[in-house]
């Protein structure tokens, strides 16, 4: 392995440093922890405006830094490679989710590879190779369907899950990994009984243990599944929020405003944005709706206040252990929250919040959680990509700086560099024999102490066709298919005054930096997240497609110009598979807002429509291993019906058709895009999918 001088260097001197070690002495260099959780909104906890109670966090924060101007890059995935990397996630091949995607000739887009390439190097490689122990707890959803696992990529010890969708052991998805090793949802040797918020830290403390037993500094990433949908929480968690959210969004929204002010983290030029049109007035509600948007809350409010519980519990661990002081925690969201399944919302299940419940919190509260910005989850307005980063390092943050608010922009891709530079370590040339290509981020060591980061470009983002690109104060920002508008952050940071109209050529200046970017970041073809190239060129919405039979097989999809056109149409599906461990999707299109399914849960066939007027499965009642035929129909009327190997076994009633074309495309043998049914990201079918066939009446 090919490294710099300086990351040799550290490598000697933490051999040296271990070799002492038998004799009493330990390794001097500072401990690392990052936290990162997942779909928290930007003013969800205590310290950043919420009113969901976060004293361990609010602590963190009282005793750090916090920024003010951090970024992550609208999702999940994405995020996550580009922590692990530093780099811009279509760099690291990681540009959307964890599907391959391929060009027109069959040949893997760079960009949009569904995994960490060879191409990157992740913070645990980088510091292992410099003398740390490293250690991962929680989701890791960058690859591992692809054989791309942590194990394999740098840390020394392990407890996580593929791709998170869970919080219980009974949850359907639960499927935890000890150091490589598959077990399930209660192997040995976890719990019997379990929540996952807690148990990334209860196994976070002994890999610490077995740092501290082997003298090495550490390096802990705990990516927490909370608070992702299905949202679950233990029972008594949830009651003790019921009715706190019942004076509605749009109090709770400038309550949070004017206590985001008092605090310095905005500023009073920028007004709160308004309600989206999408969202009704929260007066305009029924009680009957009014209870149920509230338990909807409390369930989320509940995720939230465990997860700060569970970083208590961590500092506690840290401190009685003699590390806290030489500790720096970094704490922050993968983005920003999430208005998947619309205005409504989820509120799913006969006990909705345990185990066997799908919570979403919706359009309607997402717009609470990214208070004062604009748009959610996938956009890149800030909305979609502010998040809360808290710093706490006792030993190397100046005490003078307890409390501090620090302005300057930041991404994830700073985090990397931010580890190695505190770690004394640097970035390899290459690594296990291959060159690779070099971090885009800067150190944000000198922000702890309000010093200048001497950041040389601006900062950008791509996903799902929407852009931006932030240089100084001015920030450019699109979505897709749409035209760039221009805001000033320093007196507009909730884009509410686009200058694009008045200011023509810094648009072409800052446009065409981003094209520059994403022609050197493989973000190129713009849109080859969803399908192939030939599907995706121009900016123009296509036509829908006419025709009326579709022959499929497994891995194949279409985008929304070329799927079965379904709006207010019945249509018939036809399935033929063959699996010994039946689970996954098997076809399915549309999204959060609209579409339908038909898929394997816990061994049995189900077929789910979801419209405007909410969700409708039916449910064979038979396990169905091995070879089988299922003909699944949505009627004129909404009659939902399911016959496997030509025997009825299931029907029921939708409010509706379809009755607008929904967004996403179609999928057969996953469902990687905006998830249509209750299943998690990681819902490969497991099994063959002979062939599908869907006629439209």
């Amino acid at each position: 392995m090919k490294t710099s001088a300086s990351t040799r260097l550290a490598t000697i001197v933490a051999s040296c440093l271990l070799a002492a070690g038998a004799t009493g002495a330990s390794d001097p260099r500072p401990n690392i922890v990052v936290i990162l959780v997942d779909d928290m909104g930007y003013s969800d906890i205590g310290c950043y405006g919420g009113e969901i109670r976060t004293p361990n966090l609010d602590r963190l924060a009282r005793d750090g830094v916090r920024f003010t101007q951090f970024h992550n890059t609208a999702r999940c995935c994405p995020t996550r490679a580009a922590l692990l990397t530093g780099l811009y996630p279509h760099q690291a091949g990681v540009g959307h989710m964890t599907e391959e995607q391929r060009d027109s000739s069959g040949q893997p887009l760079a960009g949009y590879s569904g995994r960490l390439n060879n191409r990157c190097v992740t913070i645990a490689e980088a510091l292992k190779a410099a003398g740390y122990f490293t250690a991962m707890t929680g989701k890791w959803h960058v690859g591992q369907n692809h054989g791309v696992t942590p194990w394999d990529r740098g840390f020394d010890r392990t407890l996580t899950a593929a791709a998170g969708g869970f919080y219980f052991p009974d949850s359907p998805r639960a499927a935890l990994f000890l150091n490589g090793k598959d077990l399930g949802s209660r192997g040995a040797p976890l719990p019997r009984e379990w929540y996952s918020t807690d148990l990334w830290i209860e196994y976070g403390l002994k890999f610490i243990d077995e740092a501290r037993a082997a003298q090495q500094p550490f390096f802990l990433y705990v990516a927490h599944n909370a608070p992702h949908f299905p949202l679950q929480a233990p029972a008594e968690d949830i009651a003790r929020w019921r009715g706190k959210f019942k004076a509605g969004w749009d109090v709770l929204r400038r309550e949070r405003y004017a206590r985001q002010l008092e605090m310095g983290l905005i500023d009073k030029a920028w007004p709160l944005s308004p309600r989206p049109d999408a969202v009704p007035a929260w007066t305009s509600l029924s009680a009957e709706d009014q209870d149920r948007y509230d338990h909807i809350m409390a369930i989320y409010a509940a995720v939230v206040e465990r997860m700060d519980r569970s970083i208590g519990t961590l500092v506690s661990g840290l401190r009685d252990r003699g590390e806290l002081d030489n500790t720096l925690i970094l704490f922050m969201s993968d983005n920003g929250g999430n208005a998947e399944s619309g205005v409504r919302g989820r509120l799913e299940g006969s006990q909705p919040g345990d185990a066997l419940s799908t919570v979403f919190v919706g359009e309607c509260w997402a717009a609470l959680n990214n208070t004062p910005f604009v748009r959610y989850k996938h956009f890149t307005d800030e909305g979609g990509i502010a998040t809360p980063l808290i710093a706490h390092w006792p030993r190397g943050i100046s005490a003078s700086r307890n409390g501090a608010l620090e302005s300057q922009p930041g991404h994830v891709i700073d985090i990397m560099p931010t580890c190695l530079d505190v770690a004394g370590t640097s970035y390899p040339d290459a690594f296990k024999g291959r060159s690779v290509t070099p971090l885009e981020g800067v150190s944000l060591r000198p922000g702890f102490e309000g010093r200048p980061l001497g950041r040389a470009r601006p900062l950008f983002w791509e996903h799902e066709g929407n852009r931006a690109v932030l240089d100084g104060k001015w920030k450019l920002v699109a979505l897709a298919g749409q035209a760039w508008r221009l805001y000033d952050t320093v007196k507009d940071r909730t884009e509410e005054n686009d200058l694009a109209a008045s200011e023509p050529d810094r648009v072409k200046a800052l446009a065409a930096k981003w094209d520059e970017y994403a022609a050197r970041a493989n973000v190129l073809p713009l849109g080859g997240w969803r399908s192939s190239a030939r599907n995706t060129r121009g900016n123009r919405a296509p036509d829908l497609s006419k025709e009326a039979q579709f022959a499929l097989k497994m891995g194949d999809r279409l985008d929304r110009a070329h799927a079965p056109a379904i709006a207010g149409r019945p249509f018939t599906i036809t399935a033929a598979f063959d699996s010994d461990d039946p689970q996954g999707v098997i076809v399915a299109q549309g999204g959060t807002a609209r579409g339908y399914a038909l898929f394997v849960e816990n061994g049995k066939l189900v077929f789910l429509v979801r419209t405007a007027g909410g969700v409708t499965q039916v449910s064979a009642p038979q396990l169905v291993k091995g070879a089988h035929t299922a003909v699944a129909r949505l009627d004129r009327g909404g009659g939902l019906s399911l016959a496997l190997d030509g025997k009825p076994a299931a029907s029921g009633q939708a409010p509706s058709l379809v009755a607008t074309m929904p967004v996403d495309g179609l999928e057969v043998g996953s469902d990687q895009a905006g998830l249509v049914g209750p299943y998690s990201n990681d819902n490969q079918f497991r099994g063959r999918i002979e062939s599908v066939r869907i006629v439209l009446d």
